[in-house]
């Protein structure tokens, strides 16, 4: 999973660029999400129904209705906690402009009449003045400079800390494969991605593969989830 974000002030045309990054990504097939925040408080169920009586005493609360709409709630998460619960090849981030920068998470900017040009910095991989854009070029700007979200682990193992990672990538110095997290393998604990060098992901990868193989009604598995809980 890669991740981007895209900020701007009020009115700036977010909505409608990530509505076409969207478009053309599921036309290509490529998976996607999005993560949005908001600047005030959203309603999104009544005081006294069934979902928020439940909501008091679980930590997720699922409601399916007959149009078949699913949602999911949960309690109030940080936006690592969120990236960690998807699973797609591209999310695309509207808002979170504070824990984009710190995150080390490349960003799009749209600018209004020069407004929104101060949100501009090395993590920015384009800017999009006045909705002025191709979208063929944004999408391939999305697509070679998203990277998956290392939430500073700082392992070392590309030569460089994850800000200076993001900022060569951005450049066009280093491509989002090269980081150590870019494998086949993802190890996370507690939430939290755990890199692993090439080395021990393709060890891990063959013993679980090896194992997983041998079980009765398992044929050629393409996605494998283990879960363990140690206590």
């Amino acid at each position: 999973m890669r991740v981007v974000g895209v900020i701007g002030p009020k009115n700036s045309g977010k909505t409608t660029l990530i509505c076409d990054i969207l478009k053309v990504l599921r036309e290509r097939g490529i998976k996607a999400a999005v993560v949005k925040h908001s600047g005030h408080p959203v309603e999104v169920e009544r005081e006294g129904t069934d979902t928020s009586k439940f909501r008091r005493y679980t930590d997720v609360t699922v409601f399916s209705d007959v149009k078949g709409k699913t949602t999911f709630f949960y309690k109030y998460m940080d936006l690592e906690d969120i990236l960690s619960k998807l699973d797609c090849e591209i999310v695309i981030v509207e808002g979170f402009k504070e824990k984009l920068k710190e995150l080390n998470i490349p960003k799009i900017v749209t600018v209004k009449n020069g407004e929104g040009r101060e949100l501009i910095d090395p993590h920015t991989i384009t800017v999009i003045e006045n909705m002025n854009y191709s979208i063929e070029d944004v999408v391939k700007e999305v697509l070679d400079k998203s990277v998956i979200p290392t939430y500073n682990l700082n392992c070392g193992h590309c030569g460089y800390n994850c800000r200076e990672f993001v900022e060569k990538v951005i450049k066009g110095e280093l491509s989002w494969r090269d980081c150590a997290l870019s494998t086949d393998v993802e190890l996370v604990v507690d939430g939290r991605r755990v890199p692993l060098n090439p080395f021990v992901s393709k060890i891990i990868k063959n013993t679980v593969l090896g194992m997983i193989s041998s079980l009765k009604g398992v044929k050629d598995p393409g996605h494998i989830s283990l879960n363990i809980r140690s206590k």
